[in-house]
């Protein structure tokens, strides 16, 4: 039989846990419960995490850097807004497919904040970094860079509020919808402020 890698044995009980928050809540979320779900011993939480509340911080770090940062995916240069418009499209997408994952991040979310506010805003800026990082990938040279955060924080929310509201309703015309709109506001308020050449403006 061969040896479960540490690495293998972290992701197995990130995604048991994903599923048993889902499930249960934090609160029922147990370390019992989420061993038993990855089939792994109960000390393995310890050794490859420490603690079950790191477990849980691992959660968003393996959202951000798995499904934002290795599955979004911007073409070079293709202006601001553009690049903003793909962005947000697969935000949404990622929001109404993910599932348990989903359910997961707003009970965490909420966890987070009510345990250590700082550690919070530290895992939520990692996100927005991402986001950040994939619409600089599309900045071309008339672009005005100092609205990358801003969007990166308005692709943030709305990807936090698309979450809730598939989960809610389930309507996916009214969704899709919404995306598709979200989309276009970004891409003409990125389009809206390019920089002008001063030679052009003579």
């Amino acid at each position: 039989m061969a040896r479960i890698t540490e690495e293998q044995r972290r992701l197995d009980l990130i995604n048991a846990a994903i599923e048993v928050i889902a499930e249960k809540g934090v609160a029922g979320a147990t370390t019992r419960r989420i061993a038993e779900r990855a089939n792994s011993p109960l000390t393995m939480i310890h050794y490859c995490f420490g603690t079950k509340e790191d477990l849980f911080y691992a959660i968003f770090e393996h959202m951000a850097v798995k499904h934002f940062g290795e599955r979004i995916h911007v073409r070079p240069a293709v202006g601001l807004g553009r690049a903003a418009a793909t962005v947000v499209r697969q935000i949404g997408k990622w929001a109404s497919e993910v599932g348990p994952l989903a359910q997961t991040e707003v009970e965490l979310m909420s966890w987070m904040v009510r345990q250590d506010t700082e550690k919070a805003r530290m895992i939520y800026n990692m996100t927005l970094e991402v986001f950040a990082a994939k619409l600089r990938v599309g900045l071309r040279p008339d672009d005005d860079k100092h609205l990358v955060d801003v969007i990166a924080r308005i692709i943030a929310s709305y990807g936090d509020g698309s979450v809730l509201q598939n989960l809610t309703y389930a309507d996916k015309a009214s969704y899709e919808l919404c995306l598709d709109s979200m989309a276009e506001a970004l891409e003409r308020l990125a389009d809206a402020h390019r920089i002008v050449p001063a030679a052009a403006i003579l």
